[in-house]
């Protein structure tokens, strides 16, 4: 955390950072989107990390979340990030970190990629609920609907899906790096 005031220091650019009220705000990397003209994507996770109170991570306190409700939290993100359509989603039952990327992303500033499973299994009824909230009542910047790619999340070798003690494997938890995509790798057949 402490390498951006560093950075900043070093090359003597100014520090933007939302550390201290009124605009702090926590956001973890993985539960943001943005097409980069206005509209990002959360889970309401981002609530969480926003209640006030300890953050507890894995048993330990390691701070304390910032207070702030869903009015100071989109306030934060557009003077922060310009954004002024802030997409906020139900978070998935089976995902232990909530972030948005274990099941969309986007590709490009019209196009989600949306992690499918098996009818009913796992996920994937609330992946649905929640793509069918983003495609009821947002467009793309240019008023028309996203485009959807669907990719399948696969059963953990031998284990089955998160909802039957697998793993929770996914390929839209990807980065892109120039024009290309780096995805994860299970195994053969998919």
């Amino acid at each position: 955390d402490a390498i951006p005031d560093a950075l900043a220091a070093h090359m003597g650019i100014p520090l933007h950072s939302t550390i201290q009220a009124p605009n702090d705000l926590m956001s973890t990397g993985g539960n943001w989107m943005s097409d980069g003209f206005g509209t990002a994507f959360s889970s309401e996770l981002i609530f969480e990390e926003n209640s006030g109170g300890p953050a507890i991570n894995w048993g330990q306190q390691w701070g304390t979340y910032p207070d702030q409700d869903e009015a100071g939290i989109d306030n934060v993100v557009q003077s922060f990030h310009g954004v002024d359509t802030y997409v906020k989603m139900d978070v998935l039952p089976y995902d232990g970190i909530h972030h948005i990327d274990m099941h969309m992303k986007l590709l490009d500033e019209s196009t989600l990629l949306v992690s499918e499973y098996p009818t009913g299994v796992a996920d994937g009824p609330q992946i649905e609920a929640n793509l069918q909230y983003v495609l009821s009542n947002f467009t793309t910047r240019w008023g028309t609907p996203f485009n959807v790619i669907r990719i399948p999340s696969p059963p953990q070798l031998g284990g089955g899906y998160p909802n039957q003690g697998g793993d929770y494997l996914t390929y839209s938890n990807a980065t892109f790096v120039n024009n290309t995509i780096l995805l994860p790798t299970y195994y053969t057949q998919y």
